[in-house]
């Protein structure tokens, strides 16, 4: 037999933690061991049954062939109505697609955007995948410590700073996974205008865009002017707010050359979205009335499972508990736990500290090393109330 030997880049890729503590989470499970996941992002509660009568018909009627690889007629006008409704741009049939998951497209954009050697800015604290991603396409990324005083986004001196002649994209994350920070209006014009003038691309990951609080807004970095329409690569899905994770529909838009780059490259790799999938999704981000009425019973699930866990966990001793914006997590800082002697042992770091959680408490986070903050701890509040305090008292 021949000696294995792996892909230098994927023998040195990080497995994602939130992945990895969801399966550890399972796998307790199915021991028998009662456990409080707070580590999955995805919500708790099943997809609208109104969005998946739409996929039984579509299946019902043998919509189960090949399809263009942006998408059918029906899914391209859905997004088209979707990206000027939720990201106030308009995009013509051609600037838009469909993705094998929000989290493939992100892997095209920097496939289309980036060589050898070319440098991404990635804000910490940044989604797990971003790092390893930009790796593997053979880029460097370049990561910008943001703080709570800034909601954990980024100052344009920031980034400013971290610009060199190779940086080719920056990527956003609002509403942030994981802190639930957002990025204002002003910092966003601040970046704008550092990147006028330059070939700098912008990939906005805006997944958690319909999930906010307080009566937040959205702004997408390409509805600021006509100079960062035309650089911004704008991410989205139907998995968080329709509660649609594993019907795997990711969406993007961007200018024609981009999305053209794009769609070639989807086409030699998973080829499409399967059409039944395109159909529910579709009749998802149209957003009638039934839809916008299990939205709103989600929102206001998540709102009230926001104020349970700052409620909770903000009475624990020596710990730190961000104000999410949006999103639903809970972002934790227990640096002060840290080289400390916890239950009669000393704590390592954060990924000593959620090991121990899990298996000594039986609760189930992701470890803030993993998103470029080390000391914290994310839970999801994605999760049932009961869950919640269950995880609480546990702690």
């Amino acid at each position: 037999m021949a000696q294995l030997i792996l892909n230098a880049r994927v023998k040195n890729m990080e497995a994602s933690a939130t992945l990895g503590m969801a399966q550890a989470a399972r796998e307790l499970a199915a021991s028998g061991v009662d456990v409080a996941n707070l580590s999955t992002g995805e919500p708790d509660c099943a997809t609208p049954q109104v969005i998946c009568e739409v996929a039984k018909k579509s299946l019902d009627q043998g919509h189960t062939h090949y399809v263009p690889v942006r998408g059918t007629k029906t899914m391209i006008q859905a997004l088209q109505t979707k990206f000027l409704r939720d990201q106030k741009v308009s995009y013509a049939p051609d600037e838009v697609m469909c993705t094998v998951g929000g989290k493939s497209a992100i892997w095209l954009a920097l496939q289309t955007l980036i060589n050898e050697g070319d440098e991404v800015i990635i804000c910490a604290p940044f989604w797990v995948s971003y790092k390893e991603q930009i790796r593997l396409v053979g880029g460097v990324p370049i990561i910008v410590n943001c703080s709570a005083e800034h909601n954990f986004m980024p100052q344009g001196q920031d980034i400013a700073a971290a610009i060199s002649k190779k940086t080719k994209a920056i990527i956003l994350n609002s509403p942030n996974n994981p802190s639930g920070g957002m990025i204002s209006q002003n910092q966003l014009e601040s970046i704008a205008q550092i990147l006028k003038g330059t070939d700098i691309f912008v990939i906005s990951d805006e997944i958690y865009e319909r999930l906010l609080f307080d009566h937040n807004e959205h702004i997408s970095p390409a509805s600021l002017s006509t100079d960062m329409r035309d650089r911004t690569i704008v991410i989205s899905g139907v998995s968080k707010a329709y509660a649609m994770t594993g019907w795997r529909c990711g969406v993007t838009a961007s200018i024609k050359p981009v999305i053209a780059a794009m769609e070639k490259l989807q086409g030699q790799d998973t080829t499409c979205l399967p059409e039944f999938i395109q159909e529910a999704a579709s009749f998802a981000l149209q957003e009638n009335d039934m839809v916008q009425k299990e939205m709103a019973r989600m929102q206001k699930s998540y709102q009230e499972r926001r104020e349970l866990g700052l409620s909770l966990f903000g009475s624990w001793p020596k710990v730190s508990v961000f104000k999410p914006q949006g999103a639903f997590y809970l972002w934790v800082d227990f640096s002060a736990y840290m080289g400390q002697i916890v239950a009669g042992r000393k704590v390592v770091d954060d990924m000593d500290f959620a090991t121990r959680m899990l298996k000594e408490a039986h609760v189930s986070s992701v470890p803030g090393t993993s998103f470029g903050g080390p000391g914290y701890l994310r839970f999801s509040i994605a999760s049932a109330p009961s869950t919640i305090e269950k995880a609480y008292h546990r702690v």
